[in-house]
Parts: structure tokens; C-alpha cells; sequence
């Protein structure tokens, strides 16, 4: 476009020259077209805009999450065209959509976004490209604002494993020592007509000037450590049906009963990086362990070499989740419990069509007197057609647990 100005400046030249009318003509009409192309452009990056919006601070697999596109025109000239173009590389199906907005006026559009995998997914940054009725120019416009979108595995209630913090899970014995809780400090709160006098914080009271109380918890008796076991050599399966997946499903739903029954929850898993996750049992962690596990890939760390890496308090609840049929994990598992209890969830990977024999594992268990349970491909199957049943099953418009807050955004949104 740049000859344009030069091509108006021949025809006057011309025209100076000569005198001939025609030449007038071509000048004003290209350098009119020019010009209004210019301002036309000039007038739509000011005023023209995008707002992108998401229903849903979470998804699980297989959920489709609405949003709102908003294209915004300011401007005193209509927008004859605008297309929209997602710019994340995470998105399952990339936003890519033409429309046309009015000038002072706005265009809104509702596409959904189907999940097929779990993982974090970003909406944004988004790019807007427009331009003058001439085609002259084309008008890029960046908005860097993006939102996220957890999309979990589907949970299973798992109500058939028992397991219970002081050296007692599956038929085991339970410790006398294990019923001593000690108690600790979690928090403070504001007062509640029912608390205890004795829990008033009175330092706290008199800087709030309202009565603030201590919030108290179970110390590490009660403490669940969920190990993940991530070991690409020992999974079967691929995609979604899969060990890797199922040991997923079972370390989120294991996670997410600890903490409804008001457990503090720790997670330990090692794929192509190490994740740590301490106990705790304030709602905010619950979405830092989904967050992990939906983010979880294999990775090349044995279940022996996660255990050497950390060691849980001696007085906690050890769930181990893992597919192998190597023993050499089981001796370092069982070292050093005192009051503590370990179970181990054996993901059969006969079940996922590759035969190994856990059974030198099972006798190790035994040996070193750890319960176990098997876990097959059917719970995947339970937990995806449990999910797909609760969908239909569900009313319209009763999702507020997935609403995504435009203030503040979604809790794990903020985690480190």
C-alpha cells in the first residue's frame, strides 16, 4: 500500500502538467481512497476491542465448557469484518471466527470447548485482524488476557477401601497408640456463638476488636501421603486407557475423600518433574493436588527412587498406587513405621493387555505385612460411565461449583 501515496502524487504532477481533467479524477479518487482507508483503520484501533469470558473454573474430561466471546466496537465506522484467533497452543480446538460488528455496537458469540484430555488448558492471549473496506490495510489487534481451565479425571467413590491413619487399614489391627490425636494450631477464625471460651485468641481479639477463636486440626496421626507411581517402563496401556490413568483416578478420588473426611492430604509423585505436596487440609489444597495429578506424565523415576526421596512422619497413613511388579520398593516402604499404617493399590496391568505377574510383589507385601488391593481396568470403565451417567442426570444451569469468578478468578488460579 505504500505505492499509493506515491501513485496520488504522479497524478498530480500529471495533472499540473497537462491540465487533463481525467488525471484530476485518478488523483482524487486514489488519494481519497487512501486516505479514507487510513482513518477507517485508525478509528478501529481505537475502538475496537475483545472480552473473552469462561463459565467454568473446571472441567472433567469429556465436558464441554461454554464462553462468551464480546468483539466491542467503539469506533464511529462499523468493523465489515473481524476474525478472532486464538492464540494458545493448549487449546483442544483452536477459536478461529469471522464476524462483522456494527460501529458503537457489539457482537457476541458462545462456542464451546470440548475436553479429551485432562490437563491445564489456557484460553488466550487473543489476536483480532481487521481492515478498511478496500482491502487496503489489515489491522491487527493483541489481547494478552488469558483464563484457565482445569480439566480433572472422573473420581470413584472407592468406599470399598478402608483405610484409617494409626497403623490400621484394610483387616489390620488398629494401635491403641493411634487413638492419641495430638491437636495443633491451623488457623484462627472469627467467633461463632457454641465455641469454646477457652479458644478465644485474646491477642487477636483485642487487635480485631471482635472475638477471634483458634482453629484447631489432627496432628500427623491422621495425615494421609498418597505415591503416585509414574514409571514409564512399568505402565500399560496408552491414552486414556491406560495404568497411568487409572493410578491418576485413584490418587484424585483417594485425595478428595481425605479431605471431605477432614484429613490433612500429602502427594508425592515423580514424572518428568517432582512433585512434593506437604499435608495440609484447607480447601485450597484440594485444587493444588488436582492440579498436579491433571497436569501428571510418566516419567522415568522407579517407585523405590520416590520413596528415597522424602520420607512421610512415621505416624502417617502411606497409600502407595502403582502398577509394577518389581519388590524392591516394598522393603524401603515398610521401613521405619511406627504407628503409621502403608497399603499399597496394585493397578493390574494384566487387565490393560500386558501380562506381567505381580506375584513376587504380592508375596513381598505379605512379607513385610502390608495390605493390598488390585485395582483393574473396570474401575476406569466405572468412573468414566459413572461420569457420562451424573451428565445426564444433571439439570441445567446447577453447575455453580464450576462457575468461574470474574474477581479473583478460581483459588488454585493463585498457587505457586
Amino acid at each position: 500500500m505504500r505505492f499509493l501515496p506515491v501513485l496520488a502524487g504522479v497524478f498530480a504532477i500529471v495533472y499540473g502538467v497537462t491540465g487533463y481533467r481525467g488525471w484530476l479524477v485518478f488523483f482524487i479518487g486514489i488519494g481519497g481512497a487512501w486516505l479514507l482507508a487510513a482513518l477507517w483503520v485508525f478509528s478501529l484501533k481505537r475502538g475496537l476491542s475483545i472480552e473473552r469470558d469462561i463459565h467454568h473454573a473446571w472441567a472433567t474430561v469429556g465436558e464441554s465448557v461454554p464462553e462468551r466471546l464480546k468483539v466491542i466496537n467503539n469506533s464511529w465506522l462499523p468493523a465489515l469484518w473481524v476474525e478472532i484467533i486464538d492464540a494458545s497452543e493448549a487449546l483442544p480446538d483452536p477459536v478461529r471466527l469471522v464476524s462483522d460488528v456494527a460501529a458503537h455496537a457489539t457482537r457476541t458469540r458462545h462456542p464451546n470447548h470440548l475436553y479429551r484430555r485432562r490437563g491445564l488448558y489456557t484460553l488466550g492471549p487473543t489476536r483480532l485482524r481487521t481492515g478498511d473496506p478496500f482491502g487496503l490495510y489489515t489491522l491487527t489487534i493483541h489481547n494478552p488476557h488469558s483464563n484457565t481451565i482445569l480439566v480433572t479425571l472422573p473420581l470413584l467413590p472407592l468406599s470399598r477401601i478402608r483405610i484409617a491413619p494409626g497403623g490400621w487399614a484394610g483387616d489390620q489391627r488398629r494401635h491403641r497408640a493411634a487413638l492419641e490425636r495430638d491437636i495443633s494450631d491451623a488457623g484462627v477464625r472469627n467467633y461463632v456463638p457454641g465455641d469454646s471460651l477457652r479458644r478465644i485468641h485474646w491477642p487477636a481479639s483485642a487487635h480485631n476488636d471482635t472475638l477471634i477463636v483458634r482453629q484447631l486440626e489432627a496432628a500427623t496421626s491422621g495425615d494421609w501421603w498418597i505415591f503416585v507411581d509414574l514409571d514409564s517402563s512399568v505402565q500399560a496401556g496408552s491414552g486414556q486407557d491406560s495404568t497411568l490413568e487409572l493410578s491418576i483416578i485413584l490418587a484424585a478420588s483417594l485425595a478428595v475423600r481425605g479431605l471431605k473426611e477432614r484429613r490433612r492430604v500429602g502427594l508425592a509423585l515423580a514424572g518428568p518433574e517432582l512433585v512434593w505436596l506437604e499435608p495440609r487440609g484447607d480447601p485450597a489444597h484440594r485444587w493444588r493436588i488436582l492440579r498436579a495429578l491433571a497436569k501428571a506424565e510418566s516419567g522415568s523415576h522407579s517407585l523405590a527412587e520416590l520413596l528415597a526421596v522424602g520420607r512421610p512422619a512415621q505416624t502417617a497413613t502411606v497409600i502407595l498406587i502403582t502398577p509394577t511388579s518389581d519388590p524392591a520398593w516394598v522393603a524401603s516402604a515398610g521401613r521405619g513405621r511406627r504407628g503409621g499404617s502403608r497399603m499399597a493399590l496394585l493397578v493390574d496391568p494384566h487387565s490393560f493387555g500386558k501380562p506381567v505377574d505381580q506375584g513376587k510383589l504380592v508375596r513381598a507385601l505379605a512379607y513385610n505385612g502390608i495390605p493390598y488391593m488390585r485395582m483393574t481396568k473396570s474401575l476406569l470403565d466405572e468412573a468414566y460411565s459413572a461420569h457420562q451417567k451424573a451428565r445426564r442426570l444433571q439439570p441445567d444451569g446447577i453447575e455453580t461449583g464450576k462457575r468461574y469468578l470474574q474477581q479473583g478468578g478460581a483459588t488454585w488460579q493463585s498457587m505457586d
